[in-house]
């Protein structure tokens, strides 16, 4: 970690911390790291393909790129139009210090920009959709501040210190979440049978997935309050409250 308001560049820093995180990936993964606008640089795309993962990096709109058979270069800002529509292709990117690469592109309804993503898969092997697997870091964000643990009021200065509470706060995370998945079964489970016959929840589609009001770890936090309001001893779940399914990809999500 750095010392706060500490000046210099981020980039040996990003560099380490990559090679850290290298070496406790099983090599059967499928690496996908995810970044924010403001995060792009040709160093670091080159630096997540030489570890064996693959980039997935936003990009602003401001740019250019050309398709490997033309000699034209056409702005990134006419690629696609709201609406929910979708390119992928092989291109050259910028102009100035051009990358190959795979660019994808989609612009939902609602959006104020279009999402410009450059990685390194080949267009058939890729979602733009996937991108929004990094708006997670967004909700743990929140979860971390101002939903949860209040880091944000934080007087820490030295990074031994901030590294030891950061250790604490992802498995009080871990625990909230856990917390809250198994609270959340068991509701479900146990209103069901005093339902009446008629009742919407037991007409609905088979299948139709539950719309979730609160995040697992509000639910969790919310839950061990209560527990501990009426006077119910803390408890840790099993780890194994989670169904364990095999897993053959890993998404590491970055962000600003």
């Amino acid at each position: 970690m750095v010392n706060a308001t500490s000046p210099g560049s981020w980039k040996p820093h990003w560099q380490k911390l990559i090679s850290q995180v290298q070496g406790v990936i099983p090599a059967n993964f499928r690496v996908i790291v995810a970044a924010d606008r403001g995060l792009y640089a040709d160093w670091l795309y080159q630096l997540i393909k030489s570890v064996g993962w693959h980039p997935f990096l936003r990009i602003n709109h401001q740019g250019t790129y050309r398709l490997p058979s033309q000699q034209t270069w056409q702005p990134l800002a006419d690629l696609v139009r709201p609406g929910g529509q979708s390119w992928a292709a092989e291109v050259l990117c910028f102009k100035t210090n051009p990358l190959s690469c795979t660019l994808l592109a989609r612009w939902d309804l609602d959006y104020k920009d279009p999402w410009l993503i450059l990685t390194d898969l080949k267009p058939q092997e890729a979602n733009v959709l996937w991108y929004g697997l990094r708006s997670c870091t967004e909700g743990v964000y929140r979860d971390l501040k101002s939903d949860g643990w209040q880091w944000h009021n934080t007087r820490l200065l030295l990074p031994q210190r901030a590294e030891r509470m950061w250790l604490v706060l992802a498995v009080s995370t871990l625990w909230m979440v856990i917390l809250g998945g198994t609270q959340e079964g068991r509701s479900l489970a146990s209103n069901l049978p005093q339902l009446p016959p008629e009742h919407i929840a037991l007409n609905e589609p088979i299948g139709l997935k539950k719309e979730r009001h609160l995040s697992c770890f509000l639910l969790g936090f919310v839950t061990l309050m209560a527990d501990l309001l009426n006077n119910i001893p803390i408890h840790l779940e099993r780890w194994s409250s989670f169904p364990h399914t095999p897993v053959d990809s890993f998404y590491a999500c970055n962000s600003s």
